[in-house]
């Protein structure tokens, strides 16, 4: 029996990148594109899936709903991908989209190809799916965990987090990307753009965030 959680692969999606960009037949199952703030991507179109691969940018997957802005569960930035575990299914009805929350870049790919290249590679394709589809649970459980914090927490938590993993280090503190809003931050924890700027304003009191000049600047991470 082979153990995934034993395997280890060297693919990374960087290099799923390069291998699409590589093949002969990029241009015929492949295609990059610009996005603005707001577009939405879907990964089912018509009869065909896609597979996205972000090359710039801030994108948050979207759940599907009657409202112009929906709720986001996750924010993905430059080399995150978007759909590839449609891969293990025949049928699939998505009830995510990717929005893009300011100027960005990505790649679109057709989920047969995109399978096609991970086969040339047998156990290392297979311990690779492994690898992305448990940090896919680790980020639907923080998810979950988080929808049982206070308001307060949440966001807290949610500053740190994007801030770490898609923020810039400075010698004064991290950077938090532009795109990240109010608004935006609002939909993640579940709260309201003016309970996401209260916050704010009382972490800036407080001396953990700063403001001027912006974007927000966290200069205390032991105290978020």
């Amino acid at each position: 029996m082979l153990f995934l959680k034993e395997g280890k692969s060297s693919i990374t999606v960087t290099k799923l990148i390069e291998y699409c960009f590589e093949d002969p037949d990029f241009n015929k199952y492949c295609s990059v594109s610009r996005t603005k703030k707001g577009d939405i991507l879907q990964n089912k179109q018509g009869e065909e899936f896609k597979i996205y691969f972000i090359l710039s940018g801030i994108y948050g997957v979207v759940i599907q709903s009657d409202k112009p802005k929906g709720g986001i569960t996750r924010f993905l930035g430059k080399h995150d991908c978007f759909g590839l575990h449609h891969i293990y299914y025949d049928s699939w009805e998505p009830s995510q989209l990717l929005q893009s929350l300011g100027h960005g870049e990505i790649m679109e790919v057709d989920s047969s190809f995109l399978c096609a290249i991970l086969n040339r590679y047998d156990q290392e394709g297979t311990f690779f799916m492994a690898e992305y589809m448990a940090e896919e649970l680790r980020e639907y459980q923080y998810f979950c965990k988080l929808t049982f914090l206070k308001k307060e927490e949440r966001i807290r938590k949610v500053l740190l987090k994007t801030g770490l993993e898609l923020g810039t280090e400075t010698e004064d503190g991290i950077i938090l990307p532009r795109q990240l809003t109010q608004e935006v931050l609002g939909r993640y924890t579940n709260t309201s753009r003016e309970y996401v700027a209260h916050t704010v304003m009382n972490l800036i009191e407080a001396g953990i965030l700063r403001n001027r000049p912006k974007p927000l600047l966290i200069i205390d991470r032991d105290r978020l």
